[in-house]
């Protein structure tokens, strides 16, 4: 398995346990999906007893508790965050400069590459921006990538957009 990390942050943003695939050797389109996921109540952390004070409120009657989203933002612990077009294009640009510099040192090969594609793709998702939520790394480091997240076409089926310069790749 691969895991991903921001290269600024630091945080864990996917793993290749998700459909993904690489889009123009520039940025990876991670599928999602929504989910359900449920998990047995521990009274002994709320120091109450279930049995003589009756069924916890939110908990099944089987005593769990079930909480619904999308698998790679609860797998990731990623967290929503919010953009005017304005902030997300200041955004962007400080964040392109950091991951300018960062492959001038450890990858300057791409450099060419990264210079030469990312305005496009800029481009187009500004041209799309009302379609996107954000989304932060679990530390939350304003400085770090900003996850773009849309739909498909379906209208069910949720999409994540990484940015390739942006990550460091681990096995694990």
């Amino acid at each position: 398995m691969k895991i991903f990390r921001d290269v600024i942050s630091g945080d864990e943003l996917f793993s290749d346990t998700f459909p993904m695939k690489l889009v123009d050797d520039l940025y990876y389109e991670v599928e999602g999906k929504t989910v359900t996921e449920s998990s047995e109540l521990d009274d002994s952390l709320f120091g109450g007893n279930a049995s003589a004070e009756g069924a916890d409120e939110g908990a099944g009657a089987d005593g769990t508790v079930a909480s619904t989203g999308i698998n790679v933002v609860m797998s990731h612990r990623l967290s929503e965050t919010v953009f005017t077009k304005k902030s997300y294009q200041l955004h962007i640009k400080e964040y392109m400069k950091a991951i300018k510099a960062h492959l001038a040192t450890e990858t300057p090969a791409r450099v060419d590459t990264f210079v030469k594609g990312m305005p496009a793709v800029i481009k187009k998702f500004l041209g799309q921006f009302d379609n996107f939520q954000f989304f932060n790394g679990e530390s939350m480091n304003p400085d770090g990538m900003a996850i773009l997240m849309n739909y498909r076409e379906d209208g069910i089926t949720p999409f994540f957009v990484f940015f390739k310069d942006g990550l460091v790749e681990e096995k694990c």
